[in-house]
C-alpha cells in the first residue's frame, strides 16, 4: 500500500530491537497517544497496518510485541522505521484522542483572532510541560500562542482558521 505523505502523522520511532524474542522499541514523538496502540488505527509510514500482538511500558519508551516479528535479528532491521495512523482515520467516531486532540491538527493552519484579523499560519508546534505552544511567524519573530483555552478555541476539525483570544500584550513579547 502507498500512502500520500500528507496522510500520515508520526507517533513514535523505533530505536532499537529488545531481548531476543523480537520486541522492538517505540520513541514516543509528540503525537503520542497511549490509547492508540490498543486501537487498530496504527500504521507503518508506508501505510501498512500494524499489527500489535502486545505492548509494554520501557522507561520512557515502549516495547512492542508486533504479528510477525518473532527474533531479535527480524527486530533489528525495523530500526528507523515510523509508526502513526493516517490522517483521513482521526475524524473516525472510535479513534482515541484525548479531550484537547492530537498537535499535528494546528500545523499549517491559518490562526486569526476573533475579530477576524489575520495573524499567521502555524509552522510549528511545541510540547511545555503538558501544553502545547503554536509557533508562527509574525512580523519578522515567532510568535508563540498557548494552544490552550481561552486563549486557542478548541476544536477537533482539521481545516480551517484556528479562532485566538489573545490576551493584551502576548504578540508583544514575540520571539524576545
Amino acid at each position: 500500500m502507498t500512502v500520500n505523505t500528507g496522510d500520515f502523522i508520526i507517533i513514535g520511532d523505533i530505536v532499537k530491537a529488545v531481548g531476543l524474542k523480537g520486541e522492538i522499541k517505540l520513541y514516543p514523538l509528540i503525537n503520542w497517544y497511549e490509547p492508540l496502540l490498543d486501537s487498530g488505527f496504527l500504521v507503518w509510514e508506508n501505510g501498512e497496518k500494524l499489527e500489535l500482538q502486545k505492548w509494554r511500558i520501557n522507561g520512557p519508551c515502549y516495547a512492542l510485541s508486533i504479528n510477525g516479528i518473532s527474533y531479535r535479528d527480524e527486530a533489528e532491521s525495523m530500526v528507523g522505521r515510523k509508526v502513526g495512523f493516517l490522517r483521513s482515520n482521526y475524524l473516525d467516531d472510535d479513534f482515541p484522542k484525548p479531550n484537547d486532540g492530537l498537535p499535528f491538527r494546528y500545523l499549517g493552519r491559518e490562526v486569526e483572532t476573533v475579530d477576524g484579523e489575520l495573524i499567521g499560519t502555524v509552522s510549528e508546534v511545541r510540547l511545555h510541560g503538558n501544553q502545547f505552544t503554536l509557533l508562527l511567524p509574525w512580523q519578522g519573530r515567532t510568535a508563540m500562542i498557548p494552544a490552550v483555552e481561552p486563549i486557542l478555541k478548541l476544536e477537533d476539525k482539521l481545516s480551517g482558521p484556528l479562532i485566538v483570544d489573545l490576551p493584551e500584550g502576548l504578540l508583544d513579547v514575540a520571539g524576545d
